[in-house]
């Protein structure tokens, strides 16, 4: 795209609004200035206003002076469109042609939706069903931990016979830093560990042993791919999701894109039936 398309595209959407307007004036509408036989008029300027600083001040009132600022701009910015306009080529209009046609459209489409989809709202049973079902989202969360013995070398079938020997004399013990001294004793170098069991971080087997397991109990010598294991179960329990009535309005906000997306499919297999559509 040419530098004067892009100099067009970057003016401020209330000065493409006004330029969409500009052909079709209200005769009732009060005109203010004329910029090389254009007309700016009162409720141009208004909406302008209602762009750049929101609804209450284009309704309230701004004082004289500011609303001559903006105003003073929007004749700038149809000044630099004319200009503009007079360099651009027979293809450079059409593509501007094009995206302000896009931009009406988008325009119009949001305005319909406002109008016409504001009842497609979340509902309560909606809020408490994602709630249900996704309590891991809002705070829900099993807390496991646990403390092990084990090897990074592997054993082989002379150490393990040996190992498990040692392990029987000392089964009964279940503090595992006391147990590790005494394998230790017996020249089995077993580092001790302590975490919060997260899933995917041990070995499988190991998961599934520590889940079986009651808090305080140890397990028996367990051997997975040629390296020991001795584990115990330190806390086990199951953290409650935060009340609904505290996440109801985050849930809201969350479907509420889905309930709109939902109501616009609905609305728009309506109007297929009803439209002419030929493809070509």
């Amino acid at each position: 795209m040419s530098k004067f398309i892009k100099i067009l595209m970057s003016l401020s959407v209330s000065f493409l609004v006004a330029c969409s307007q500009s052909d079709i004036v209200d005769d009732a509408s009060k005109i203010l200035v004329r910029v090389n036989e254009e007309a700016i008029t009162q409720e141009q300027l208004k909406n302008n206003i209602n762009t750049l600083l929101g609804k209450q001040a284009a309704t309230v009132g701004l004082q004289q002076a500011e609303k001559k600022k903006i105003l003073e701009s929007m004749i700038v910015s149809r000044l630099l469109r004319q200009e503009a306009e007079k360099k651009l080529n027979d293809k450079e209009k059409l593509e501007l042609q094009i995206k302000a046609a896009e931009f009406k459209e988008k325009l119009i489409v949001n305005s319909y939706l406002r109008a016409n989809l504001s009842s497609a709202s979340v509902s309560n049973q909606m809020i408490a069903n994602y709630y249900n079902k996704h309590p891991e989202k809002f705070g829900a969360e099993s807390i496991i931990k646990y403390e092990l013995l084990t090897s990074s070398k592997k054993l082989d079938e002379l150490n393990r016979d040996e190992l498990l020997n040692v392990y029987s004399r000392h089964n009964k013990q279940t503090d595992l830093e006391e147990l590790q001294k005494e394998l230790s004793k017996n020249g089995f170098q077993l580092s001790f560990q302590r975490g919060r069991l997260i899933k995917g971080v041990l070995d499988k087997k190991i998961e599934r042993t520590i889940g079986g397991l009651y808090p305080g109990e140890v397990s028996s010598l367990i051997l997975q791919n040629g390296r020991p294991y001795i584990v115990k179960l330190i806390e086990s329990k199951d953290v409650p999701p935060k009340p609904l009535s505290v996440v109801s309005n985050e849930i809201k906000k969350l479907l509420a894109p889905v309930v709109l997306k939902a109501a616009i499919k609905e609305q728009a297999a309506k109007f297929k039936k009803q439209a002419v559509i030929e493809y070509f």
